[in-house]
């Protein structure tokens, strides 16, 4: 057994993740007006200079928080994408079963929470250069993982990478808000279709239609 000594940077780094779990019931819960930072000091057991000691402002503390959920997603992401054979006939039933399984964009609350940082940020510079700032980075991430799965199989995109990956996003952060409307606009069908969307324009050069 390894013994990992509790040293003050892992220490602040289970303060800091545990600021966010509570954060995530927070917001969820209260939507992100009427959240407040003592209600999620309150939750996660600190006091609230804990909370500023890890996040500057409320503004900060979802960013955190959105930006941790997204790479959660990616790594799982990652790992559906590397766990076996990249050929597509077999790679995309896996990509599918991770979609269906709702551990990806299908959070309703979760969509709303972030429907309603978008507006507050739209009449708030410095919230919306921070979210400016958090999208380039998603999509950073996207595009990395396009360049990594291309150069995985050998193969040259047809399209610039970074159109790939703002329209990947865009796509599903869509069909987010649709099913928020209306559930039954967002079928599995239409999943699988968007999912097929998707490989079919980021298929290689000489690869089979």
């Amino acid at each position: 057994m390894t013994f990992e000594p509790l040293t003050p940077e892992r220490r602040q780094a289970m303060t800091r993740q545990h600021l966010l779990d509570a954060a995530a019931i927070v917001f969820a819960r209260d939507g992100f007006h009427r959240s407040t930072l003592d209600a999620v000091a309150s939750l996660a057991g600190f006091t609230k200079g804990a909370v500023y000691s890890n996040f500057k402002s409320k503004d900060d503390l979802f960013l955190a928080l959105f930006e941790n959920r997204i790479e959660r997603q990616f790594a799982l992401t990652t790992t559906v994408l590397d766990e076996g054979s990249h050929d597509v006939t077999e790679q995309m039933p896996r990509v599918q079963e991770l979609l269906h399984s709702g551990a990806m964009f299908w959070d309703d609350d979760f969509t709303a929470l972030y429907l309603e940082f978008v507006l507050y940020a739209r009449r708030n510079p410095e919230a919306r250069a921070k979210l400016i700032a958090s999208a380039r980075r998603e999509t950073e991430v996207v595009k990395d993982m396009i360049e990594h799965e291309y150069a995985t199989v050998g193969g040259v995109a047809n399209y610039d990478t970074r159109l790939l990956a703002e329209i990947s996003i865009a796509l599903f952060n869509g069909l987010g808000i649709s099913r928020l409307i209306d559930p039954e606009a967002t079928s599995s069908e239409t999943i699988d279709a968007t999912l097929q969307f998707l490989y079919d324009s980021m298929r290689v050069d000489g690869e089979p239609t």
